[in-house]
């Protein structure tokens, strides 16, 4: 259902108005052109159109689709209203490893936590580690923020792939409802705009996604090869991501990991 003018209260700040988009954070800077928000298999155009609204008012514009079912639409284009340039240079991918290609850091937005789902922050604490990495000067991939489908959000497989996850609730609320994806987007956006005061940048260069999920293949081939359970297996695995989503790593820290395996393999092979 589309609702008419809907008006609400943000934090104060400067508004700037915008050609039919309600409002807008001012204009564009050169580090939110560095932050991707991926919609996973969305099924409803309208949510698409109405998060490219969303980043529209938010000054973002890095829109990215992973096998959409109802896209491209009439109704994307209607809830799009005012932010068109931002739909129309949509990234549309068949799968999500696609979309992640060459990204410096992947995050998952999830309302989901647990054990198996790795390391979570808040939205406030996502939003400030994550502005830290797409300030000035990380790497020239960019940061992908990972949004679920509207009725069951983000795989295990897929949150297996994110540096870190950021929880979307009300404080004091035991179970939270689910919150529409144009929200998500919208609220993920609006917090990574005050996020990082004066957006310095990250102390190192972070290493690109593809570089990290190289190392976990070899660590749990390594893994294989020492005989550990499956259960243990993956324990240790997803404890090592959680730490480096934690801690972040730096390319001389994983070459040293690199030649760490790469030393054990040669000492089983002697064996």
């Amino acid at each position: 259902m589309h609702h008419k003018n809907c008006g609400f209260l943000l934090r104060n700040c400067p508004l700037k108005a915008g050609k039919g988009s309600g409002i807008l954070f001012g204009t564009s800077m050169g580090w939110k052109d560095k932050v991707y928000f991926v919609l996973v298999e969305p099924r409803e155009g309208g949510n698409i159109g109405a998060a490219a609204r969303a980043l529209k008012n938010m000054a973002f514009s890095r829109l990215v689709l992973v096998n959409p079912r109802n896209y491209p639409s009439p109704e994307a284009g209607w809830f799009a209203h005012g932010a068109e340039d931002v739909l129309k240079k949509t990234a549309v991918h068949k799968k999500l490893e696609d979309a992640l290609k060459g990204k410096a850091l992947v995050v998952g937005a999830t309302r989901r936590v647990g054990k198996k789902r790795g390391q979570v922050y808040s939205i406030k604490e996502g939003a400030e580690k994550i502005r830290g990495e797409a300030g000035e000067g990380p790497a020239a991939g960019g940061v992908a923020i990972l949004f679920g489908r509207e009725d069951r959000g983000l795989t295990n497989e897929e949150t297996d792939r994110c540096a870190f996850l950021i929880n979307i609730k009300v404080p004091g609320q035991r179970r939270p409802p689910s919150i529409n994806l144009a929200q998500a987007v919208l609220l993920v956006a609006y917090e990574l705009s005050f996020a990082g005061g004066e957006g310095k940048p990250s102390p190192f260069k972070p290493v690109p996604h593809e570089d990290l999920a190289f190392f976990f293949e070899r660590a749990e081939k390594l893994l294989t090869a020492l005989s550990y359970k499956e259960k243990d297996k993956e324990t240790i695995l997803r404890n090592m991501k959680n730490l480096l989503g934690r801690s972040g790593i730096a390319p001389w820290e994983l070459q040293m990991l690199h030649g760490l395996i790469s030393q054990i393999e040669r000492r089983i092979k002697e064996v």
